[in-house]
C-alpha cells in the first residue's frame, strides 16, 4: 500500500484500538476530480429518488449500471488501473443490481443491504487498498471497517474542498458571476410578482397555466427540494468514499503491524484452558452421536422414525444442529484468536481444530440428509433451497479450515468469495422457475 503509515501498538481493530491521526494527505483536484465531483450529485440525487418514488426494480437497476460505470470512468480518467479483485467485486454489483426483484427468493431488504456493501467494498478493493496485497484476507473486518466508515467519513469533506478547489483568480471570476445571476434573480422577482396577476387578468388560458404552475409548485418543487438535501449527505460520502480510494486518502488508518500487535496483547487466555474446552466440547458431540447413531442417520438411507412425520423429523433438531455448527464457528475463531499461542505454536491447537471440525461436518451433513428427506417428501420450496445453499457454506468452510491447519490457504477469502458467489446465483439464477419445473415432474414421477 503506497504511504503506508508505521501504526502504534494503540492502533488496530477499530473497537480496540485508536488509528493513525497523522496528517493526511491534502485535497488536490484536477479538472477530472471537479467534474466527477459535479456527477458525483447525480449519483446521490439518483440514489435518494430510487427509495422515496415508485418503480424500484428498474431504477436500481439503471443506477447499478451507473455506479460501475462512474467508479470505472473516474479510475480510468486518473489513469490509475483497478485492482485485479476490484473488478471481481465490481461484476458481483453488476450482477446483484441488475438482477434485483422483489419477488425473488431473496428478502428484498437483504438483496439491497449485499448490493450496497458490495459496491462500497468493490471500490475499495479496486483503489488496492485492502491491507493484504489488496485482496480480501483475515483482515476482512478492518477492511470492512475501512469501507463502511473510515475511508466515506474521513474524506467526508473532499466533495466541497474539490469543488471548490479552482484557482484564485479564476474562483473569484465564478463568484462574480455568480452574484450577478443572483442579482438577476433579485430583479425579476418582483416584476413578475406585478406582471403575473396583470397577464393572468386579461387572459383566462394563461390564468389556468399560472394556477396550474402553482399548484406543481407547491407539490412537487417541496418534494424535489426534500429530495436534494436528502442527497448532499449521500453525495459527500459517495465521493469520499471514491475520491480516498482513487488517491489512497485517509486509507492507511490501520497497518498489518499494528492490529497484529493488538491482536498479541489479546492472546491472553492460557492454551490448556482452551484445549480443556475444546476437548469437553468434542467429547458433548461425540456421546450425543452415539446415543442417537440409530436416530440420527436413519435420513442418510431415507428412513425416519415411525413415531414422526417427514414435517417433525426433518424439523426435530435441524436448526439446533444448524446453531451448533455455528457457534461451533465461533468458538474456533475466538480460540485461535486469544490462546497465548497460535496454531502455529501448538500442535495440540491444530488437532483440536480438525476434531471439532470434523464433528461440525458430521452434523451439518446429519441437518441436510434430514432436509433431503423432508424436500422429498413435500418438494422445494424458497427456504428449504436458501437453507440447503447455506449448509454447503458451512461444510466449504470447515473444510478449509481443517485444510488451514496442514497449509496456507488464504481461508477467509475462500470462504468471502465462495459466500459471495453463491448469494449471486441465487439471485441471479431462475431459482423459482427450477424449483416449480423440478416440484412438477418430480411428483409426476411418483
Amino acid at each position: 500500500m503506497e504511504n503506508q503509515n508505521v501504526v502504534s501498538t494503540t492502533e488496530g481493530l477499530p473497537l480496540q484500538s485508536v488509528p493513525n491521526f497523522t496528517q493526511p494527505k491534502p485535497v488536490t483536484a484536477d479538472w477530472n476530480d471537479r467534474i466527477f465531483g459535479w456527477l458525483t450529485f447525480l449519483l446521490g440525487f439518483g440514489f435518494v429518488y430510487i427509495f422515496t418514488s415508485a418503480g424500484t426494480e428498474w431504477k436500481l437497476k439503471i443506477f447499478t449500471v451507473a455506479y460501475v460505470l462512474f467508479v470505472l470512468a473516474y479510475f480510468g480518467c486518473k489513469k490509475k488501473r483497478p485492482a485485479k479483485e476490484g473488478y471481481f467485486w465490481l461484476i458481483i454489483v453488476g450482477a446483484l443490481g441488475l438482477s434485483y426483484s422483489e419477488q425473488g427468493i431473496i428478502f428484498p431488504p437483504i438483496q439491497i443491504m449485499a448490493l450496497v456493501l458490495a459496491a462500497a467494498y468493490a471500490v475499495i478493493c479496486a483503489g488496492g487498498n485492502l491491507l493484504e496485497r489488496g485482496q480480501s484476507s483475515q483482515w476482512i473486518l478492518v477492511d470492512g471497517w475501512n469501507t463502511i466508515i473510515v475511508v466515506p467519513f474521513y474524506n467526508f469533506i473532499c466533495h466541497i474542498k474539490v469543488l471548490g478547489s479552482s484557482g484564485k483568480e479564476e474562483g473569484k471570476g465564478h463568484m462574480r458571476q455568480l452574484l450577478t445571476i443572483l442579482l438577476g434573480l433579485a430583479i425579476t422577482l418582483p416584476i413578475l410578482f406585478i406582471a403575473l396577476p396583470l397577464l393572468g387578468s386579461a387572459d383566462q388560458h394563461f390564468a389556468d397555466l399560472i394556477q396550474n404552475m402553482g399548484g406543481y409548485f407547491h407539490e412537487e418543487f417541496l418534494v424535489f427540494l426534500i429530495r436534494v438535501l436528502l442527497s448532499l449527505p449521500v453525495t459527500a460520502y459517495l465521493f469520499g468514499l471514491i475520491y480516498g480510494s482513487v488517491h489512497q486518502r485517509n486509507t492507511d488508518r490501520f497497518s498489518q503491524e499494528g492490529i497484529r500487535e493488538t491482536m498479541g496483547i489479546c492472546r491472553i487466555v492460557p492454551n490448556l484452558a482452551l484445549h480443556t474446552a475444546l476437548v469437553i466440547i468434542s467429547i458433548v458431540y461425540i456421546l450425543f452421536i452415539g446415543l442417537q447413531t440409530s436416530y440420527i442417520f436413519s435420513a442418510f438411507f431415507g428412513l425416519r422414525p415411525e413415531m414422526y412425520t417427514y414435517a417433525e423429523y426433518a424439523r426435530r433438531g435441524f436448526f439446533e444442529l444448524c446453531q451448533v455448527a455455528v457457534l461451533n464457528l465461533t468458538v474456533l475463531t475466538l480460540a485461535n484468536s486469544f490462546g497465548r499461542k497460535s496454531r502455529g505454536e501448538s500442535k495440540l491447537l491444530r488437532v483440536m481444530n480438525v476434531v471439532v471440525s470434523a464433528l461440525t461436518m458430521l452434523l451439518i451433513a446429519t441437518a441436510m440428509s434430514k432436509m433431503i428427506l423432508y424436500i422429498s417428501a413435500y418438494g422445494l420450496t424458497e427456504k428449504r433451497v436458501l437453507t440447503m445453499v447455506f449448509m454447503i457454506w458451512l461444510l466449504l468452510v470447515f473444510t478449509l479450515l481443517i485444510i488451514w491447519q496442514f497449509r496456507g490457504i488464504s481461508l477467509v477469502r475462500i470462504s468471502l468469495i465462495a459466500g459471495t458467489v453463491l448469494y449471486t446465483l441465487l439471485c441471479v439464477l431462475p431459482i423459482q422457475t427450477w424449483m416449480n419445473e423440478i416440484n412438477r415432474v418430480y411428483f409426476a414421477l411418483m
